[in-house]
């Protein structure tokens, strides 16, 4: 085998080990992670068949192995560790005996199928419910009922330092990029005003359609998990929407350093040293109840 990888005998790679992705289900199960962030999901269904905690166990499969495709679904099931972690009266993968192969078992839920269930659901009812729900209403599920379970979980850094980013997302040159934007740039992908380079700036400068994503993320020694994100036109200033983010997020999920009321485990982390001291690029805001932290756009 090794002999084989060597000389590049191999279809792809897995960024992901089966025990590492078993072990990342059982904690989301052990703490009831999965049926809070679940419960606000949004839902285009008018009839759930399939409960959404399983569309969003197959999501988070097909992203920590970095797959974008849902007809990878298959393949990550079979590859990984979410069937070791789930009960096994809906799940199990074994080893066969007799032919040494291994076996998938999936009961499912519904009795539509007249095949032997390879998956807990099927990769195309996954892509389907997520196809039909806007992109602005992932954005605020993301951005407001998610934020207040990593609350509820002292995911927050208690100083209430926040990153705020916005980076360029480059698109083909087509108006049917619904939302983007025209920009030029220099030949460190810098937006640049066009009319004031030099002819030799000229040059080098190109002009991109492009969208630009916003984020922010906050500081505590070292980790971080994403606390909001945006994708807006790329000619779009990303200070508006980070400051409406901070007062969102007091509003609604209250200030990092307040535990929540409604925690879902009497066992939460242990608080991490918290970070003592905003970068240079960044900027407070005195009348939010956080800090801010704006960086420069990439």
């Amino acid at each position: 085998m090794l002999e084989a990888f060597r000389r590049g005998e191999f279809d792809g790679l897995e960024v992901l080990g089966q025990a590492d992705e078993q072990a990342f289900f059982e904690l989301c199960f052990r703490e009831k992670l999965l049926d809070a962030l679940a419960a606000a999901m949004p839902t285009a269904r008018q009839k759930e068949e399939v409960p959404r905690g399983v569309v969003l166990m197959a999501n988070l499969s097909l992203k920590l192995h970095g797959e974008q495709a849902f007809h990878a679904l298959e393949r990550v099931v079979r590859c990984g560790g979410l069937l070791s972690a789930l009960d096994p009266a809906i799940a199990s993968k074994h080893l066969d005996p007799q032919s040494r192969e291994g076996v998938l078992r999936c009961v499912g839920f519904n009795d539509k199928n007249v095949y032997d269930r390879q998956t807990p659901c099927d990769q195309d009812r996954v892509r389907k419910y997520v196809r039909d729900v806007p992109a602005p209403q992932w954005q605020d599920w993301f951005n407001g009922p998610v934020q207040e379970v990593f609350q509820q979980d002292g995911f927050f850094d208690p100083e209430g330092v926040f990153l705020g980013d916005g980076s360029y997302l480059f698109v083909p040159d087509n108006p049917a990029y619904e939302g983007s934007g025209v920009l030029w740039f220099d030949e460190h992908n810098h937006p640049v005003n066009y009319e004031e380079l030099s002819p030799a700036q000229r040059k080098k400068a190109h002009r991109e359609r492009c969208y630009k994503l916003v984020s922010r993320l906050p500081l505590w020694g070292g980790n971080y998990v994403c606390a909001a994100v945006a994708v807006v036109p790329g000619n779009r200033h990303e200070l508006p929407v980070l400051y409406q983010w901070v007062e969102a997020f007091v509003r609604h999920v209250g200030h990092p350093s307040v535990p929540s009321p409604t925690s879902r485990s009497s066992h939460h982390r242990k608080p991490r040293p918290a970070s003592r001291s905003i970068p240079q690029h960044c900027s407070t805001r005195p009348s939010a109840a956080i800090r801010c932290a704006p960086s420069p756009s990439v």
